[in-house]
């Protein structure tokens, strides 16, 4: 047994002759926001895919709340309390903003989430916490073909929230956004974490990064090269070498 909300171990994935991912081992804890960073084709978003349960790793094994979910569908994964936003946008171009997080609800009770989304006044609230937490009420009736890529990103955000993950798995969410929508996204994170939502982070914005996160893994390779809090990343040789040093270029 451990305090891991999420643990992964000793997973590789192999593609043909090709390693992308390497004998990667972390943990997300309870009420932690951790990153992990580097460079583009280092292996992030392959190994998101085999948390989610979209990549069959080669080797190793994904445990959430201590149970064994490698060989668990994603939309299992999904009920059990997985949250995931992906890199690029998914949003339902034809719907309001409203109508895409209520599709998010509509989903979930299709695979058999226990839920109690059948009571509509529930239903409202849940919607409206949820507009208000990620600053979306202002556009709840606005298509999403009308907002900009900075709300969009706060939109699949909130579909993810309406399922009352455990753990939010992010992949590059501050993607298009400017200096002070970033800023503002990292507080909001804050937020959410403190509410009991544990988050799991991909993302290339440093600042970002380094002023919202608990614990940094960096990734180079498909290998984990350094963990540690972002002060002693942002110190250590091999990232400065790998990955810090190259974004001051």
């Amino acid at each position: 047994m451990t305090n891991d909300v999420l643990a992964v171990d000793n997973i590789s994935v192999q593609f043909g002759g090709h390693i992308a991912v390497n004998d990667v081992s972390l943990s997300v804890k309870p009420g932690t926001i951790t990153g992990l960073i580097g460079p583009n084709g280092a292996g992030k978003t392959t190994l998101f895919n085999v948390i989610s349960g979209l990549l069959t790793p080669t080797d190793g094994s994904v445990h959430f709340m201590d149970q064994d979910i490698t060989s668990l569908a994603p939309h299992k994964r999904a009920r059990l309390g997985i949250g995931r936003t992906f890199q690029r946008l998914e949003l339902f171009n034809s719907l309001s903003v409203i109508d895409n997080i209520r599709v998010s609800i509509e989903i979930s009770n299709q695979w058999g989430h226990i839920r109690p989304y059948q009571d509509e006044p529930f239903t409202k609230a849940e919607i409206s916490r949820v507009l208000d937490i990620t600053g979306l009420d202002s556009v709840r009736n606005t298509m999403a073909t009308e907002i900009p890529t900075g709300q969009a990103r706060l939109v699949e955000l909130a579909r993810a929230l309406i399922l009352q993950p455990k753990i939010l798995l992010l992949d590059e969410p501050a993607s298009g956004q400017n200096d002070q929508e970033t800023e503002t996204f990292g507080l909001l994170l804050r937020k959410i974490c403190e509410s009991g939502v544990s988050i799991f982070l991909v993302e290339h914005d440093m600042a970002l990064v380094m002023n919202t996160c608990d614990e940094v893994n960096v990734l180079d390779f498909g290998s984990i090269i350094a963990k540690g809090t972002p002060t002693e990343i942002q110190e250590h040789e091999l990232v400065i070498e790998a990955y810090l040093g190259a974004k001051k270029q």
